[in-house]
């Protein structure tokens, strides 16, 4: 038993010692007498954590989580899911604790729990919300799609979606077509020839320190990362895989831990068609729509110009209708869903003058932005 255990039963209870039998006509063998000892000493636990669990000491009960992860008590399962009270969540600052504690259980214990009991700790507790709901993905998909439609961490998103990809969840392909974001990008010049591109990516990290109490459990605390790293867990196969990492940080002041975040931008909209390659059965190099497209166009005069764009504009249109009639005929989307408003192709098309003798200049063009020139 570590320290911190040993802490909790000195201050709650005193271990009694064990009473002393008449020797038997026979000693019991030292792997007999360590499965004996060891059966007391779960009885002990279970008996103390069956008193901690109903305290109202919210220390006490984070004591109750810890010992029921610590141990592998799953009678207790059902006890430690009812401390997930989202009423509660917000009524003291110990009250964090006691979920990140419930939660670590929960995921040690590799333990499936009610998506109404889940979602409304997503905000504060996301890491562990994900990894618990990736247990049983078909059972979540509507939480997991809830959380894929909600802004935030980009490796949120991603464990959220490759949990929904590997269910084939109802409504997920539907809202990858309405979240894919199409660039065109058209260079105009003299010659035809000449074109632009941009782009990039950049990352942001949250860091902050993180401290326990004294009085309470170590406390585990978890991070979703977008690669692995040893001793990495893999929560979410896909064409990204998410894994997560663990650490513990001790009670006291002289055991804080540096916390910190890190979330890689990543392309949504090309991570969106190769989900949608993969619910399909195809390679994302099979698909016929892109995710952007480059043009250049020669100036041969304002008509022709116009015919150019929307003609260009047309065929990447008739891309996205036929994409979404293989989900139709695949059964991932169905007719009211490809018929609805939401899911028009999201075009963003720009257009940049390239021209040495911008006379006359570009004509206006419904849907298209003239951006200038450096």
């Amino acid at each position: 038993m570590n320290r911190f255990t040993c802490y909790v039963f000195s201050g709650f209870c005193a271990i009694l010692p064990l009473s002393q039998e008449p020797a038997p006509a026979q000693e019991p063998t030292p792997a007999v007498e360590h499965q004996q000892l060891d059966a007391i000493h779960r009885a002990e636990i279970k008996n103390k954590v069956e008193q901690l669990i109903q305290s109202a000491s919210t220390r006490d009960r984070a004591w109750a989580a810890y010992f029921i992860g610590e141990y592998r008590l799953k009678d207790f399962v059902p006890a430690l899911i009812e401390l997930l009270n989202p009423n509660s969540l917000e009524s003291d600052w110990e009250t964090g604790y006691v979920y990140r504690a419930v939660l670590d259980s929960l995921i040690k214990l590799r333990v499936s729990v009610p998506s109404d009991r889940l979602a409304p700790l997503y905000e504060r507790f996301p890491d562990e919300t994900l990894i618990i709901l990736a247990r049983s993905p078909s059972e979540n998909s509507e939480t997991l799609l809830s959380i894929a439609e909600q802004p935030g961490r980009e490796v949120s998103w991603v464990a959220a979606c490759n949990l929904l990809a590997e269910s084939k969840a109802p409504g997920f392909a539907a809202f990858l077509l309405k979240s894919v974001k199409i660039k065109i990008e058209i260079a105009v010049s003299e010659s035809g020839n000449k074109g632009y591109w941009g782009g990039g990516s950049s990352s942001s990290v949250a860091c902050g320190v993180f401290q326990v109490p004294d009085g309470f459990p170590p406390i585990a605390l978890y991070q979703l990362i977008d690669r692995p790293r040893r001793d990495a867990v893999v929560i979410a196969q896909g064409p990204h895989p998410v894994f997560y990492e663990r650490q513990v940080v001790d009670p006291g002041i002289a055991n804080q831990k540096g916390a910190g975040v890190t979330d890689q931008s990543v392309e949504r909209s090309l991570y969106c068609l190769e989900y949608l390659a993969a619910l399909l059965g195809q390679g994302a190099s099979e698909l016929e729509l892109r995710e952007k497209y480059s043009k250049s166009i020669a100036w041969s005069g304002i008509k022709r110009y116009k015919v150019d764009v929307i003609s260009f504009r047309e065929l990447v249109i008739g891309k996205f209708e036929r994409l979404k009639r293989q989900c139709v005929d695949k059964e991932l989307l169905s007719e009211s869903e490809a018929e609805a408003e939401a899911l028009r192709p999201n075009l963003i098309i720009t257009v940049r003058d390239m021209r040495e003798n911008k006379t006359p200049p570009l004509p206006e063009i419904s849907g298209v932005a003239k951006v200038s020139n450096p």
